[in-house]
């Protein structure tokens, strides 16, 4: 049976549910061809390798140097132990945050794309690339530009931290456990490390093993746990709406956000970190996601527009997923039929609506149990007009 779209249906189910036949949009014409696609993926291209050059530079080489700052040779704050991999409760390596930040959001991203694509029943925007011939798929744009913005937005934060640490220069809370700092180097009478070059009073010389002492403010798992679960998140609140699982979403999204406070405090178990690296990082990551998810990103996009306001009768399109299975269903007449009944305003043949308060016939639409259809119905008046002359007529 096929059923025109009505504001009785709901808009979890498509169309092809119901039996519906549904229309094709017109294809966009030819003045609506986009010439910067194609330059503008380049462009991002170009500038996520540019951000993945400087990140790995500032994060992988000691290219750039450091502030080394004065420290107090007995600061209690600074002599906790140095902790190794075995000490830790638990302990989050930098290749294992890598690739969980690097894969877990764009997978996310792509799950809820193919989804998307399967079961919504929006009308899709077509985007011609370059010429007439040449389709940009909705699922191929979307995709690309939500991933590309998380990885530029990843390597941001990191650039952002880490030029943070080279500014800064405080040192961990095991930094003179390592540095086994000599109390004579320090200068009287405040016993501080000296201050043209503080890591003379350091005993220990290992280059490298001192530059990662001396850089712990923001803290990095920090800033990229928070910034990879808070995308992550805003993606899913933004583009799941299910309701016939409420749960779904929340504990997704509170998933994310255990994921994100383990790594981060496991940092603080193991005294790599100070409480102060973990709020600032968290800060920074978290403003940086809402920013690229707030006020640049589109989650929910117009996807169907009016061309020189000519008026098209567009119903919902079917599913690519009901399109292939069909739900089984079940129908049956009902004994007394109870509907509902929506008044529309009717427009005129020259175009004006006629008002909602005139006495003329209205036309209204009528949504039952087994069909839907559309009724003139006249007013009392009128009804009673009729009546009486069909009354008369009977006399005569």
């Amino acid at each position: 049976m096929s059923v025109p779209a009505s504001r009785a249906h709901s808009e979890v189910f498509s169309a092809s549910q119901y039996g519906g036949v549904t229309t094709v949009p017109a294809p966009r014409p030819r003045s609506y061809i986009n010439y910067f696609i194609f330059p503008s993926a380049v462009l991002h291209v170009v500038g996520i390798a540019c951000l993945a050059a400087l990140w790995y530079y500032l994060r992988f080489t000691s290219v750039f140097p450091y502030h080394h700052r004065v420290f107090y040779c007995r600061d209690v704050h600074l002599y906790k132990p140095n902790f190794v991999p075995e000490d830790f409760n638990v302990y989050v390596s930098y290749p294992l945050l890598y690739t969980l930040a690097f894969t877990i959001p764009p997978l996310v991203i792509l799950i809820g794309e193919v989804m998307f694509w399967l079961f919504s029943t929006k009308p899709r925007k077509i985007v011609y690339a370059n010429c007439g011939e040449c389709p940009v798929h909705l699922f191929t744009r979307r995709l690309f530009r939500f991933v590309i913005i998380y990885l530029a937005g990843l390597l941001i934060v990191q650039i952002f931290v880490d030029t943070i640490k080279l500014m800064t220069g405080y040192q961990r809370p095991y930094f003179l456990s390592l540095c086994n700092v000599s109390i004579t180097a320090c200068t009287a009478p405040l016993e501080h490390s000296p201050s043209p070059s503080p890591h003379l009073a350091c005993n220990y010389r290992g280059a490298d093993e001192l530059r990662y002492a001396w850089l712990t403010f923001p803290s990095l798992h920090a800033v990229v746990s928070s910034y990879a679960a808070c995308f992550a998140s805003l993606y899913i609140y933004y583009m799941i709406n299910l309701r016939g699982a409420p749960l779904l979403r929340p504990l997704l999204i509170f998933g994310f956000m255990g994921l994100c406070i383990v790594d981060s405090f496991s940092r603080i178990n193991g005294y790599k970190n100070h409480w102060r690296d973990i709020w600032v990082a968290w800060v920074i990551g978290i403003f940086m996601a809402w920013f690229l998810c707030y006020c640049v990103l589109c989650f929910q996009e117009v996807y169907h527009m009016t061309i020189e306001r000519t008026p098209i009768v567009q119903e919902e399109r079917v599913s690519p997923f009901f399109s292939w299975f069909r739900l089984p269903r079940v129908q049956a007449p009902s004994v007394k039929e109870e509907y509902v009944v929506y008044e529309e305003d009717v427009e005129r043949p020259n175009g004006t609506l006629r008002n909602r308060h005139n006495q003329g016939n209205r036309q209204y639409e009528v949504t039952t149990t087994t069909e839907s259809f559309h009724r003139t119905i006249s007013p009392q008046q009128q009804q009673q007009q009729q009546q009486g002359h069909q009354n008369d007529g009977y006399r005569y």
